[in-house]
């Protein structure tokens, strides 16, 4: 039901945040172009982030848990009226805070209003990540109704692993604006084996960023998972998404205690198939065999579960292919890459032969099939849930499709044909780009067009669920 959880403020309807979150995202995504365009953020693959450009883009990425956050209440019917007015609340604080002050956060130590405004909006974050684990769990009977019992898991698992991801963040801006103080932070470094600061924080931001990715696309596929119908599924149909659901899970914990091992000790895992035979020029770390195989192809398996319903619905169909495109981007493109690194790719070498390929693969697997991607996938599940007219959500399903397409291809031809900053692959991201931009638009006007209080559509199918769903 589309009525405000928040007393003294009856605007705050989900639909309403639900496009709240959608419109601030549109709306950076926007100022974005003025940070990086062409889109490459860093000049080698190698290249130190550039704090500035970093702590601008957690405006768009706390906007995108914000938009899972909001889904999240309404795909699973969280019916406790406490979780839903602090994650309704937390989620425009955290949105609101971590965006303005990321545009003025600019360098560490030193922009110091900025970075608190921003530090505050993270904590909103942390609240929002507690209360939905909180909410999961102590509605995990009414949740197994609605979702079955591994989407609860793996929503349940996701969160907590996005919560210790942001705690790690916190970490990592202490280190970074503090050093090593109070006097144990320096004993467990030492004791850890970091040979400096530096290098414990390098370790941390490597893990915290993936981690909190990672498991924010676990979540936002399990969404998807309920959203289609997962405890409807029969037969060979339910058999695949339990084995895709599965796989997330095992996805889930496997990433994030490969990144708490990496960002809290020195211990090296070492890569996959490196016998001499199978790959000579490169390895596959075990955190992105477990992001991209287990957990990505995962989803991948549990999208083909709904093949049958998905043809008959381009919105649904589009969220699939995004997914779908997210995995080809970050694990079929990216284990390409990794498994070329000695003779071309450099891994992050600028002198390498495909630097250039390996620094525009930087955008394209982080800022499109990490973050863009998956955002894509919410926004059709939103667009399901908002937009009343079945002809408008066809036309925005489709044009999805054809967005996302356009970007996937002129990504590929710009890693692997012609890394040229403003070619073929440039102009065919863009025009991507552009459609998807539309169709985010297209959403957030339609969402609130033609629909009265109450007509939040309920799509979960909570009424036909099985009692022991799994």
């Amino acid at each position: 039901e589309d009525y405000s959880p928040i007393s003294w403020a009856l605007w705050a309807t989900p639909r309403r945040l639900i496009v709240l979150v959608m419109q601030w995202l549109a709306a950076f995504a926007l100022l974005s172009l003025f940070i990086s365009n062409p889109f490459r953020s860093e000049p080698s693959a190698g290249a130190t982030p550039d704090y500035a450009k970093v702590m601008f883009l957690h405006g768009l990425l706390i906007g995108m848990v914000g938009l899972f956050a909001l889904l999240t209440l309404q795909v699973l019917k969280v019916r406790s009226m406490h979780a839903r007015v602090w994650i309704s609340a937390g989620v425009v604080v955290a949105t609101v805070l971590a965006s303005v002050g990321g545009i003025f956060d600019t360098k560490i130590p030193g922009a110091e209003v900025a970075m608190w405004t921003q530090i505050f909006g993270f904590f909103a974050l942390d609240e929002i990540l507690f209360v939905m684990v909180y909410a999961i769990v102590r509605e995990y009977k009414r949740g197994v109704l609605v979702a079955g019992r591994l989407p609860v898991l793996v929503a349940a698992l996701a969160t907590a692993s996005m919560f210790g991801a942001a705690i790690m963040g916190h970490l990592t801006g202490w280190l970074m604006e503090f050093g090593e103080k109070p006097g144990f932070v320096a004993s467990y470094r030492s004791f850890a084996g970091f040979k400096s600061v530096d290098d414990w924080t390098g370790a941390l931001v490597g893990s915290h960023s993936h981690e909190m990715a990672v498991s924010a696309m676990a979540l936002v596929v399990t969404l998807a998972a309920v959203q289609f119908g997962y405890t409807n599924l029969v037969g060979t149909s339910r058999n695949v998404a339990r084995v895709g659901m599965g796989m997330i899970a095992v996805g889930v914990v496997g990433t994030t205690a490969l990144y708490l091992l990496g960002g809290f000790t020195t211990i090296a895992v070492p890569g996959f198939l490196t016998d001499g035979l199978t790959f000579t020029n490169g390895s596959i770390p075990p955190d992105d065999l477990f992001a991209g195989v287990m957990m990505m192809g995962g989803g991948v398996i549990v999208m083909a579960a709904f093949l049958k319903s998905l043809v008959h619905s381009p919105v649904r169909l589009a969220a699939a292919w995004a997914w779908v495109l997210s995995f080809a981007t970050v694990a079929v493109a990216g284990y390409a890459i990794e498994v070329n690194t000695a003779n071309f790719f450099g891994a992050g070498d600028p002198k390498a032969k495909g630097a250039a390929n390996d620094a525009i693969f930087t955008w394209m697997h982080q800022d499109i099939g990490l973050f863009l991607l998956p955002t894509v996938l919410a926004v059709m599940l939103a667009v399901e849930l908002l937009v009343s007219s079945k002809a408008r959500s066809k036309a925005i399903g489709l044009a999805a499709i054809g967005g996302t397409t356009l970007l996937f291809v002129g990504g590929m031809v710009w890693v692997f044909v012609s890394p040229t900053l403003f070619g073929a692959g440039y102009i065919i991201s863009a025009a991507g780009l552009l459609v998807v931009g539309a169709t985010l638009l297209a959403t957030i006007h339609y969402s609130l067009v033609g629909h009265h209080r109450g007509q939040t559509k309920a799509v979960s199918p909570s009424s036909a669920a099985h009692p022991h769903a799994v």
